[in-house]
């Protein structure tokens, strides 16, 4: 890359041990985001000198923005959970940069051959040509191109400030303390770990192990399996040949985002569609997110949060706000309204009553009924939810509400869903959609070595880490991304973090305590920390 090496070693690399030693590992919108903020403030705080730092980017890919989600190699087809207008609310720069990029990103789906994207392009035409962007739901592509921008234009502002910026394409995979107050970071394919003073922890969403037994079956898919890579059609479309008609069967375990994306995948295809019987969605709520706005024109009142604020009967409690909120999403539902409808009403409402609970019942919340609020008001693109309508109108979508209980490979060589009422499901493949659960259960080696280790640790909701105020689990080890998820302390309260204008937000915070750690010259770094 211009503004550095990307191989360690090379033009001093670990050499100068005058300046300061940043890593960060992972290189989608949470590591790249802490990285921008960085780079305003020293650029802001300059006045002339240069700053005695040098950053490493860690990544498995080489992402330099996009990370898993956005990544240079995923389908065009696939498609952001939030329109433009959400992602870009806390300032983040995506609606401008869309503009002036509109004939780079626009072109680049336009030579795409994918029929998806083509019916996209088609369906949104006068909207892209008249440049209105906020209501749309993009390739998720698109924004991992901003991404990837964002992190060049951060690397050049970096290196204006005498900031040496270097990228390593490979896994971090393991975290010690050294002597000195420092970090040795082992990375795959580098002989010779990294030394860090400072660390930035944001490797994104983290997946859990398959189920014993069932992980090398062809059958069994993780989302990123399904939706990741761009002959993921073609191979279910293979597998579901080899059954005989009447058995060719689907099985979406949960409910939420990325259950809507494979529903919309397997959709899609035509190659599937020829062979397919039947898309069974087995989940708690027994509902797939809403993705299109059907209520009627008038405003909804949110008669049970509100009155939460009003009778002032007892103490307001994690459990009986839940139920305020069911109660009013219940209505809105039975008035024909939708969660797209009644979103922005309903948050607004909930956010001010959360604010009433006691420091105590804000941690039962993030710990306990997060998940609620979350089936609550779980939503989905338009084009996401229009696939799952057309296949439901074929009379080949089924929901089951139910619990999971376990996969077993199955003896006529297909899967086994075990439900919690004894039943069993047998499918041809199983998607499981269930998302993450337990940090010291994850497949990350990275994280599982630092719980393992004592380096890391996981907090009560077992989500996520144990940070400190200042977002770090040990001195000078910062976290951000979803591994702050159950973070209950002070004003943070954070059940889940995938929303990128969230992180936006977050980000600027871990980059200020980088910014005061790193333009502290009276001490050394071990000192500061």
């Amino acid at each position: 890359m211009a503004h550095g090496s990307t191989v360690p070693g090379e033009s001093g690399y670990g050499r100068d041990r005058l300046r300061t030693r940043l890593v960060v590992i992972g290189g989608g919108p949470s590591g790249v985001s802490v990285l921008a903020h960085l780079a305003e403030q020293l650029a802001a705080a300059r006045h002339g000198r240069t700053t005695a730092v040098e950053v490493t980017l860690v990544d498995r890919t080489g992402e330099t923005g996009g990370g898993d989600g956005f990544g240079i190699g995923i389908p065009q087809a696939l498609l952001l959970n939030d329109s433009v207008a959400t992602i870009d609310a806390t300032g983040i720069g995506f609606t401008a940069w869309l503009h002036e990029h509109q004939t780079r990103w626009v072109g680049r789906l336009a030579d795409d051959t994918d029929p998806r994207v083509r019916t996209w392009l088609a369906e949104h035409r006068t909207d892209l040509d008249l440049g209105r962007f906020g209501h749309l739901f993009l390739p998720r592509r698109v924004f991992g191109d901003f991404m990837r921008d964002r992190f060049e234009r951060t690397a050049r502002r970096l290196t204006a400030c005498g900031v040496v910026v270097r990228v390593v394409r490979g896994e971090a995979r393991s975290v010690l303390p050294d002597a000195g107050h420092s970090f040795r970071v082992a990375v795959s394919g580098i002989a010779e770990p990294l030394t860090a003073d400072l660390i930035v922890l944001a490797p994104g969403c983290l997946d859990t192990g398959a189920p014993p037994g069932v992980g090398a079956h062809p059958g069994y898919y993780t989302h990123g399996r399904a939706c990741g890579r761009p002959d993921s059609d073609a191979a279910m479309a293979r597998l579901l040949a080899g059954r005989p008609v009447g058995c060719r069967r689907m099985v979406v375990l949960g409910s939420a985002a990325a259950a809507s994306e494979v529903i919309a995948v397997v959709a899609a295809s035509p190659a599937v569609a020829q062979v397919l019987d039947e898309v069974m969605v087995v989940s708690t709520s027994g509902r797939l997110p809403d993705g299109q706005p059907t209520g009627p024109d008038a405003p909804f009142t949110c008669r049970s949060l509100m009155g939460l604020r009003r009778d002032g009967a007892g103490e307001l409690t994690s459990a009986r706000l839940v139920d305020a909120l069911r109660a009013d999403v219940e209505r809105s539902r039975a008035q024909a309204y939708t969660i797209v409808d009644v979103e922005r009403a309903v948050a607004a409402e909930f956010t001010a009553s959360f604010r009433l609970l006691t420091p105590a019942q804000k941690r039962r919340f993030v710990d306990v009924h997060y998940a609620d609020y979350q089936r609550l008001m779980r939503h989905t693109s338009p084009p996401y939810a229009s696939a799952a309508a057309r296949l439901a109108a074929s009379g080949r979508l089924r929901l089951v509400r139910a619990r999971v209980a376990g996969i077993d490979p199955a003896s006529s060589g297909e899967l086994a869903v075990r439900l919690s009422d004894g039943a069993r499901l047998t499918a041809t493949a199983v998607f499981d959609c269930r998302g993450f659960a337990d940090v010291g259960q994850t497949i990350n080696p990275l994280v599982r070595d630092m719980v393992a280790s004592g380096l890391a640790r996981p907090n009560r909701s077992r989500r996520g880490l144990v940070v400190d105020e200042h977002l770090q689990a040990a001195p000078g080890l910062f976290v951000m991304g979803p591994l702050l998820a159950g973070t209950s302390q002070g004003d943070d309260h954070i059940w889940s973090l995938k929303n990128v204008a969230r992180i936006h937000v977050l980000a600027a915070r871990v980059a200020a305590g980088l910014f005061d750690l790193l333009t502290q010259d009276t001490v050394g770094i071990g000192e500061r920390r």
